[in-house]
């Protein structure tokens, strides 16, 4: 628990509302002046009662437009190996962490709503269900484990460009994850870690796991509370409430009553520092000490 005596405000928008965003300009700015905890893009693929709207956008898609269109703004894309693989998965979240600055992250399900079936996909990664793998919590958790080690598989400071030894990056550092469980991998990923730090890794539902690999969960139990648009907020205490309005809500009334909350109480938070700072989280666990490394100690080569 965060200790402040008010929970800070977080929005979660469907598809149909990430492709309103996207092609507004005036809503994408008074969305990046909200002083939210931050937004979940796209939940909906990953809410199990929720059906499926006629259009959305890939959240990590729309991650990639709005980190560099936006300053203030914070937001976590929803996802689940159902569709990507966790490696992929990986390079999205560590790139958007790069663009962001740190102010964005990854929601895990267990399911998306949006992914194909499996005999329309066959010759690229087809899914948890394509492999054999059960969509459960399990399957989901180590997804998230995946992605989180793929992330501190490089680290950013190996970067150190020193000029008199001519060596760009401490490449002995770089790490395989060796993961051999639900999925194999064995990495490096191929980008470094952001230079804010591990990207924050929530989990969507009422069975989060108590496990250090999840920072923060969303549901009606949960660290973050889900709240239906126009609905009472909860009694009892939480550090967040995540504000849900309808598939058919335009974001102009989502964003007024987001504005409404905040004014009756709901607590704000400064814009544009990195999430895991904005909603108090503690650092993520680093990585093992003991890993096998992915490429031998550089040795030196000054310029002639």
């Amino acid at each position: 628990m965060s200790g402040h005596a008010e929970p800070y405000l977080a929005l979660g928008l469907n598809g149909a509302q990430l492709v309103e965003l996207t092609s507004d300009d005036a809503l994408l700015r008074r969305w990046d002046a909200l002083p939210l905890g931050f937004t979940v893009l796209g939940l909906d693929r990953i809410d199990p009662f929720v059906e499926p709207a006629e259009q959305t956008l890939d959240a990590s898609a729309v991650g990639a437009i709005l980190g560099p269109r936006t300053s203030g703004a914070r937001f976590l894309i929803a996802a689940a190996a159902h569709r990507d693989h966790p490696y992929n998965l990986a390079r999205r979240v560590t790139s958007l962490g790069h663009l962001s600055g740190g102010r964005s992250g990854l929601v895990i399900g267990q399911s998306d709503r949006y992914a194909p079936s499996t005999d329309r996909v066959r010759g690229t990664w087809r899914g948890t269900t394509g492999d054999g793998v059960a969509l459960t919590a399990d399957t989901a958790l180590a997804a998230a484990h995946a992605v989180r080690a793929l992330e501190q598989s490089w680290p950013f400071d190996s970067i150190v460009a020193d000029r008199e030894t001519g060596i760009l990056i401490q490449a002995d550092r770089i790490a395989h994850v060796d993961l051999d469980d639900v999925f194999s991998i064995a990495g490096p990923l191929n980008a470094p870690t952001p230079a804010a730090g591990v990207s924050v890794i929530g989990w969507y539902g009422d069975d989060a796991p108590v496990d250090p690999g999840i920072d923060l969960s969303i549901g009606s139990g949960g660290y973050v509370r889900e709240v239906a648009l126009g609905a009472d907020l909860p009694s009892g205490d939480c550090c967040g409430i995540l504000l849900r309005p309808g598939p058919t809500d335009p974001l102009r009334v989502v964003f007024d009553e987001a504005e409404r909350l905040l004014s009756v109480g709901l607590r704000p938070i400064g814009l544009g520092t990195a999430i895991r700072a904005a909603v108090d989280l503690p650092m993520a666990p680093g990585r093992p000490a003991a890993v096998r490394a992915a490429f031998p100690v550089p040795q030196p080569h000054p310029a002639l």
